[in-house]
């Protein structure tokens, strides 16, 4: 039985290993930051706040908000090495249009070895809307290497691409929306989160190398029990 359980032990351990990932940060030079946040509403005071960097190399961050009589629009961005992060929030009261809007940029250069051959960038938007609201979330990626450009569209979803040993440029715009009272007028609440990751994904050897190597002790193992058994009997 003991036997038994540890095949399917080191089975199942070989089986995680041989379909599993490391996910590792990527080396950036050359960093260059950017984030806006604006917020507006009709009877209210405008809300305006932009950073950017260098000079400073750690992330930044700018938040917005305007309070009207009834109407409520907030922004917010954040942008790091690898990361971005923007949201906006509209509260419409059925006057004319408000509207919140975030934008995080995030451009560098970056160089990819045969140990990180992989360029992956997790996006996840999440977006609500309702009565005369509206709320987008969108990641607009260009990846060149030179004068050659690789990637430049908006994606959807996670961005997953096989470079190899290379060096790069990545430029990355995430930015979130919202509105109420547009196209229509009416009362309605516009809600938009964006998060956007950049990793190396290093693939681990290929399944069958693994399982190859798991035969071997399992073989070994069998021989000794078969020698034990002979020897008892």
């Amino acid at each position: 039985m003991e036997i038994k359980v540890s095949k399917r032990v080191l089975l199942a351990c070989l089986a995680a290993l041989a379909f599993s990932s490391n996910a590792i940060a990527i080396t950036f030079s050359n960093v260059q930051l950017d984030v806006t946040a604006i917020a507006l509403t009709p009877d209210g005071a405008a809300g305006l706040d932009s950073q950017s960097s260098p000079p400073s190399a750690a992330p930044v961050s700018a938040s917005a908000a305007s309070v009207g009589a009834v109407d409520v629009s907030t922004a917010g961005a954040i942008a790091g090495v690898g990361l971005l992060n923007t949201s906006a929030d509209v509260s419409g009261g059925g006057g004319a249009t408000s509207s919140a809007v975030a934008t995080a940029h995030f451009a560098s250069s970056f160089l990819l070895t045969g140990a990180e051959p992989w360029l992956v960038i997790d996006f996840s938007p999440l977006n609500f809307a309702s009565g005369s609201g509206l709320g987008t979330t969108s990641l607009f990626i260009t990846l060149t290497s030179g004068a050659t450009t690789l990637f430049s569209d908006f994606v959807t979803g996670k961005f997953s691409r096989f470079l190899g040993p290379i060096s790069g440029q990545l430029d990355l715009t995430l930015t979130s929306e919202a509105s109420a009272g547009f196209p229509q007028q009416g009362t309605g609440n516009g809600s938009a989160f964006g998060l956007a990751t950049v990793t190396s994904a290093v693939p681990l050897p290929a399944p069958w190398l693994l399982l190859l190597a798991g035969f071997g002790p399992l073989a070994a193992m069998k021989k000794r029990v078969g020698r034990v058994l002979n020897k008892a009997a």
